[in-house]
């Protein structure tokens, strides 16, 4: 038997154990005041060891709960915040892939637009250059358009040989109804490339009437060819108009040859007065001139030239009141000074008057630059005609051999009295030899 006395709280507990031969315990539990309290078996024991193990499970299931919870709680929070982060750094990756992409747009329109700019550019140094071509005449001959009457093309052999000649000089021609009956008109097309430009064309102030023969010597015979012309000089007030005939000499001479051998059967035919006609054509009109051909193949070939002569006319620089001599055509080729004096409208001015040499037009264009500066001399009235005659000859100039020589009193007087003329009737001779000086003297 143990005795164990314990103390809780001022309170004095006995408790006796007793061991029995068979190994079992009991035990017996007294309060200080000698009650005695229930006894308990092993059986008991076990029950409140287990259900101390039992409490301490669930605190232990608690507390990993708890924990778990906790744990979870954590996690959640921290996958938040990674999802945020992750996020944000999503985002800015979308941004900075956006901003990319814009930026490359963006590159390949100023590439676009560049290349638009370039190619429109390209294009309109294209359009300026066709234009060049265009008003320096290069396109004329591609530009011009014949209007053709088909009574003309109806004239047989005349239309055939028109037609193919046209087609071989590779010509743009249009056969139509023109106001006036058997007439050719020109007119100048603008190319497309250069419409947009030059939208306008032009018309050639310029009417072509094809006559056979017999017709014409019919208008004449009749005595109404004058008023044909009237007819279409109202209708084109400001175009020089042409009579085409075709073998008009051949087919009088061969009327006049068959009335002499034949009188009888040819007695009511008369020789027509074509060159009285014709000449009038030219006196009494203003642009009206006649043309003859002596056969289908020269008709043609007149026709076809005239048509490319109207062409480049139309662009030709057109010539002041000093373009003399074909643009300096008499200067020599082998002249030093050739190119100096197609530039200059005074040199040609002076190399035009006749015995000039180009030496000589150059030495008075030292010393007196433009023709208002030699003109202001020759009209100073304190000046005698003598002086102003031999104003030039002390003038140097480089000799064939290098040596300096005099322009002389010849040269000087000549250029003189070309400048000073009173009346371009006269022939330069004559005025050189002073005719006109001395008629103006006289007078």
């Amino acid at each position: 038997m143990n005795e164990i006395i314990f103390i809780s709280s001022g309170v004095y507990l006995y408790c006796s154990v007793l061991h029995s031969s068979s190994g079992s315990v009991n035990e017996t539990w007294m309060y200080r005041d000698g009650c005695n309290v229930p006894t308990f078996l092993e059986d008991d024991i076990h029950q409140v060891e287990d259900h101390s193990d039992k409490e301490n499970v669930g605190l232990e299931q608690k507390d990993d709960v708890l924990k778990q919870k906790s744990t979870i709680e954590v996690n959640a929070e921290k996958k938040k915040r990674m999802d945020r982060a992750m996020g944000t750094k999503n985002q800015k990756k979308e941004e900075r892939i956006r901003l990319m992409e814009e930026k490359k747009l963006k590159k390949q329109e100023e590439k676009l637009q560049k290349a638009a700019l370039k190619a429109e550019a390209a294009e309109l140094k294209k359009l300026q250059k066709e234009k060049q071509k265009w008003e320096k005449g290069k396109l004329a001959l591609k530009s011009i358009v014949a209007q053709i009457d088909t009574k003309v093309i109806e004239l047989g052999s005349i239309g055939g040989h028109l037609l193919s000649r046209f087609a071989e000089k590779g010509l743009t021609f249009r056969v139509t109804s023109n106001p006036i009956a058997r007439s050719i008109v020109w007119t100048m097309t603008v190319p497309e490339q250069i419409s947009q430009l030059s939208p306008e064309g032009m018309e050639i102030p310029y009417v072509l009437l094809i006559y056979e023969a017999e017709e014409f010597c019919n208008l004449v015979t009749n005595e109404s060819l004058m008023d044909h012309v009237l007819g279409v000089r109202s209708h084109y007030p400001s175009h020089t108009v042409c009579y085409l005939t075709n073998r008009l000499m051949a087919y009088i001479h061969r009327r006049e040859q068959g009335h002499y051998k034949n009188p009888t059967n040819s007695s009511s035919w008369r020789r027509p007065p074509v060159e009285e006609v014709l000449s009038k054509l030219t006196t009494h009109f203003l642009r009206v001139h006649s043309r003859q051909c002596i056969d289908e193949a020269e008709l043609a070939e007149h026709v076809v030239g005239l048509t490319c002569s109207l062409a480049s006319c139309q662009f030709r620089k057109k010539l002041t009141r000093l373009s003399v001599n074909a643009n300096g055509s008499l200067i020599p080729k082998d002249s030093t000074d050739r190119n100096l004096i197609k530039k200059s409208v005074w040199l040609k001015a002076l190399v035009a008057i006749p015995k000039v040499q180009p030496r000589f037009a150059i030495a008075i264009w030292k010393k007196y630059p433009t023709m208002k500066s030699l003109l202001r001399v020759y009209m100073d009235p304190s000046k005698s005609v003598h002086e102003k005659e031999f104003l030039l000859k002390d003038l140097t100039t480089e000799g064939l051999l290098g040596e300096d020589r005099r322009l002389g009193e010849v040269c000087s007087k000549r250029v003189y009295r070309i400048l000073m003329a009173q009346s371009g009737n006269m022939k330069t001779d004559d005025v050189e030899d002073g005719a006109d000086f001395f008629r103006h003297q006289s007078s």
